[in-house]
Order: C-alpha cells, then sequence, then structure tokens
C-alpha cells in the first residue's frame, strides 16, 4: 500500500510539472567539442587553429561539435603540423544561447 501512495505523488508531481523548458537564452553554457592538441616547442599548450596553423591558446582552437568533421580537419593536417604530434580530442568549450533568460540565477553572456 505505500507503494502505491508514492507511486500516485510522484505521478501527480510529475504532471505538475510544464511541459515547456524554462528560456535559457542569453545564458552561458558548456557544450562538448572535438578539437586537436598538438606538442609545440615553447608552448605550455599547442592546438591546431587551421590545417596548417597552430596556437597556443584554447580560444584559438579550431572546434568542431561533430565527432565527423573534426576527423574530416584531422585528416587534412598539412605535413607541418602533422610533425607536432596531433591527437584528436573531446573536452568542453563556451557557448551562448542568444536571447533573454527568464532564470534570475543565469550567467548572462
Amino acid at each position: 500500500m505505500r507503494h502505491l501512495t508514492l507511486a500516485a505523488l510522484l505521478l501527480s508531481a510529475s504532471l505538475a510539472i510544464p511541459f515547456s523548458a524554462p528560456s535559457v537564452a542569453g545564458v552561458l553554457v558548456q557544450q562538448p567539442v572535438w578539437y586537436v592538441e598538438l606538442t609545440c616547442k615553447g608552448y605550455k599548450q599547442c592546438y591546431a587553429a587551421g590545417n596548417s596553423s597552430y596556437t597556443g591558446s584554447f580560444s584559438g582552437a579550431r572546434k568542431f561539435t561533430d565527432q565527423a568533421q573534426a576527423d574530416r580537419f584531422f585528416n587534412s593536417l598539412t605535413s607541418s603540423v602533422q610533425k607536432k604530434s596531433p591527437r584528436l580530442r573531446q573536452g568542453m568549450a563556451p557557448l551562448c544561447i542568444k536571447g533573454e533568460s527568464n532564470d534570475p540565477n543565469a550567467k548572462p553572456c
């Protein structure tokens, strides 16, 4: 009997939740991305910025939200970048959702 009461409570609580998610526009969120990490002399961190260029800044790295696109980019690296031991990595990068947010605790971007 106790399980039935708990199940009924959970069902009624789930029905009270609105079907539309609250707006998250104008909020900075983290999204998964693929990028190419390199080993570059004189750089603490090094990333492919293009198929023939590199940067010491993660913000300047070429990033992809799709692994297939990242694979194509990785396979297009020139020999000069290939000499820097390229490694395809997955990480997180900030993404700004455009518009305005209803959430007073949201971090605007």
